[in-house]
């Protein structure tokens, strides 16, 4: 969604400046215009992008027709048996069964391959290892209903330009929660 915002922004900063420079026979007078124009062409789809990856990375709270102390069961369950890559794990750092929160982390390293030329004009191959770290606090309460209601809040922090490169472990975790649920009340 930000590549769109930059694609828009850009597209109208090159139309106005292309207008007013040839409206006022002066190439270089659509500029200001034309920067001004396209930042504020961007802003609302930048604010709609920030506002969809907050929602990614915190969730609407979930209801599941399952007591609170077998849901906090199964999670903890999946955490402790997922793993990516090649055997990176979650780490349980708190399981507070009173409270029923859990707090775990995640690092992992990513390897790209990525393609240089140098002077002579060959291009060579070159191996890099970004580092990837997610956090996940996940808080299982009792409703009086006997349902459980589950609250994840995700924060990652990744090397690079790649700040999607935890978006697949997020989708998957949130899959299997679901899965091992099951039972989903909709919340209204």
């Amino acid at each position: 969604m930000a590549i769109v915002a930059i694609i828009v922004g850009t597209f109208v900063f090159l139309l106005t400046g292309a207008l007013i420079g040839e409206a006022s026979h002066d190439a270089g007078a659509g500029i200001v215009p034309g920067l001004v124009l396209g930042i504020l062409a961007a802003i609302p789809i930048f604010k709609s992008a920030c506002k969809e990856r907050a929602k990614f990375l915190h969730p609407e709270p979930r209801e599941y027709k399952v007591p609170a102390k077998i849901a906090f069961a199964k999670i903890r369950d999946i955490l402790a048996e997922i793993s990516y890559n090649y055997g990176d794990k979650w780490h349980v750092v708190t399981a507070d069964t009173q409270t029923g929160r859990i707090t775990a982390n995640l690092r992992f390293m990513d390897e790209f391959t990525r393609f240089e030329g140098d002077a002579r004009g060959q291009i060579h191959t070159r191996k890099e290892r970004l580092q990837r770290f997610l956090a996940v606090d996940i808080q299982v309460q009792q409703t009086e209903r006997g349902t459980a209601t589950i609250l994840i809040d995700f924060r990652p922090t990744v090397e690079g330009a790649s700040y999607t490169a935890c978006d697949s472990i997020i989708t998957n975790l949130i899959a299997s929660i679901d899965a091992a649920l099951r039972h989903r009340v909709s919340l209204s």
